[in-house]
């Protein structure tokens, strides 16, 4: 027994001293203690310190964009101007959006009744359509539609409108969380701009923090690129639908086509949940037409995606599309919602933490 704990022992001493001893073993530790690290930043800390990082990447923006402009002021004073305005600016145009939302809400229920009527008479025109085409029974088919939909206002009423109702005061908390986190993030941008220079200094002056650098720099490159082509894509299929559905005859085509665009940026919901009703709408009533054009829109548009993502993303950053598709879906699953971007940042740590150790 004994010689075979001894042997036992001397393999763990023989794998310590052949593995872990040496070079190629202390990085793979560093590289593991690196992931576990990630793991515990993005769980625990990045609630707190995110703001803070946030302001120093924006402190960064600003400064550079303060240096480009040939005023005699200091930098810290001109970035600060221009951080002032644009928080004025954000926040004028989020109470002007938030207005507009209540107008045209305020609108929708006004108009409750019209809506209604136009439904049932959408409905009627459909179920004569298949009992014309199919031999259904219209009249089965539509009374039983008008009992459901009888059946889901009910519920809406007397279940759901309730319960929204009593957690209206977690709502209002998690809307004055938004509003702390961005007055957090303002006034750490203000202190920051102040020393951002001489903190720059000290950061890039530390010799023992070069490899952290490197994959730092190697990260913001990778969401630099993300947001420029993000933004790129955004804006070509915003403004393919608008025009597409403004020559089409849409009410409000345009900034329907705008919010297709903002919904195809959002990771798992894609312009299919704006597009697919408007197609089955068009074929209702029988805009058949209308719905083919519209159907091609939403071809064009995921093959414009398609396309353009790789050109944009995967080949100036050398990250897998696949890649960063499975990290997205880790980062749900391992910190909730923020997991779509917390997976993705990530997943480029880790990548470019292994490139950096094992590199030859």
């Amino acid at each position: 027994m004994r010689r075979m704990v001894a042997k036992s022992g001397g393999m763990g001493d023989f794998f310590m001293d052949k593995f872990w001893g040496t070079e190629k073993g202390r990085k793979y530790g560093i590289f593991f203690a690196v992931v576990a690290g990630i793991y515990f930043f993005m769980k625990y800390l990045s609630p707190v310190l995110s703001p803070f990082l946030l302001a120093f990447l924006i402190a960064g923006v600003l400064n550079k964009i303060a240096g480009k402009i040939p005023f005699k002021i200091r930098k810290h004073y001109l970035a600060g101007i221009i951080l002032l305005l644009f928080s004025i600016v954000f926040v004028v145009s989020f109470f002007a959006l938030g207005t507009w939302v209540f107008q045209k809400c305020g609108d929708l229920a006004g108009h409750a009744s019209a809506l209604e009527n136009d439904f049932y008479i959408l409905l009627s025109d459909c179920c004569n359509r298949l009992e014309k085409g199919f031999g259904v029974n219209g009249d089965e088919v539509e009374a039983f539609i008008i009992e459901q939909v009888d059946f889901f206002a009910e519920n809406m009423e007397v279940k759901i409108f309730p319960a929204v109702m009593n957690k209206s005061v977690g709502y209002m908390k998690t809307v004055g969380g938004i509003f702390a986190y961005f007055g957090i993030t303002v006034i750490a941008i203000f202190l920051i701009l102040k020393d951002y220079e001489k903190l720059v200094m000290w950061l890039l002056g530390n010799e023992d923090l070069d490899g952290i650098w490197e994959v730092a720099d190697k990260v913001l490159h990778y969401i630099k690129t993300y947001i420029k082509a993000q933004g790129t894509i955004l804006l070509l299929i915003s403004a393919l639908c608008g025009i597409v559905l403004w020559l089409l005859g849409f009410e409000g085509g345009l900034w329907y086509g705008v919010l297709t665009g903002v919904m195809d940026v959002l990771p798992f919901i894609g312009t299919g949940i704006m597009l697919i009703p408007l197609i089955l709408l068009q074929f209702l009533k029988g805009n058949y037409v209308a719905a083919a054009v519209v159907l091609c829109l939403y071809a064009g548009c995921a093959l414009l995606r398609e396309f353009l993502e790789p050109k944009l993303i995967g080949n100036k950053v050398g990250i897998w599309p696949v890649g960063i598709l499975l990290a997205i879906f880790a980062g749900m699953k391992l910190f909730g919602v923020p997991g779509i971007i917390k997976g993705p940042i990530s997943f480029v740590i880790i990548c470019e933490t292994g490139r950096y150790l094992f590199r030859k």
